[in-house]
């Protein structure tokens, strides 16, 4: 709960701010940072981007020997709970909303596609090297990181919405909490 209202709460100050700009408005804000349900073909995009990524999270299983998958801190992604359910929700709608939402909107209208959503991408990895402090035999979650990061964020420029980026995101991670339990 904490990392998503920690992950939310510049979106909000954006908005906020942006808002009471000259000749702005909450819409175009929300706009902005990519708060709309989107189109079905968005959704359609999701869907094709599900594949990869549940495979991704299972390369993470393959790759990662099985103790450092059990030390403690790193198995909060087992879906055994309801709890870890909402947890695993709220941190990835927390990761969109500030990643692809905030960041990949500001960066890529600034600087073009190419730079802003690489930029996204690298941003993400950020708070995932943390995992190599618990053991760096983690190190296959980091280029797997990058790649759902850069895949997300070219699903936020094509749909112009982060939503059905965030549901294939807090799908992509349930499943990978199954697998791992």
């Amino acid at each position: 709960m904490t990392e998503f209202a920690l992950f939310c709460v510049p979106t909000l100050i954006y908005l906020v701010v942006q808002s009471r700009g000259r000749d702005r408005s909450l819409d175009t804000a929300r706009r902005r940072v990519g708060i709309d349900w989107g189109s079905p073909a968005a959704y359609e995009w999701a869907l094709v981007l599900m594949l990869p990524l549940v495979v991704a999270g299972w390369l993470i299983v393959v790759l990662v020997p099985a103790e450092v998958l059990a030390l403690p801190g790193v198995t909060n992604m087992q879906v055994t709970t309801l709890g870890a359910v909402i947890g695993i929700v709220l941190r990835a709608l927390g990761e969109e909303v500030f990643f692809r939402g905030l960041l990949g909107g500001i960066l890529i209208r600034r600087l073009g596609f190419g730079w802003g959503n690489l930029l996204q991408a690298l941003m993400f990895l950020l708070p995932h090297l943390a995992l190599l402090l618990v053991d760096v035999r983690m190190w296959p979650i980091i280029p797997i990181q990058f790649a759902a990061g850069w895949l997300l964020g070219w699903l936020r420029h094509r749909t112009g919405t982060f939503v059905p980026g965030a549901a294939v995101h807090v799908l992509q991670n349930i499943a990978a909490g199954l697998i791992t339990a």
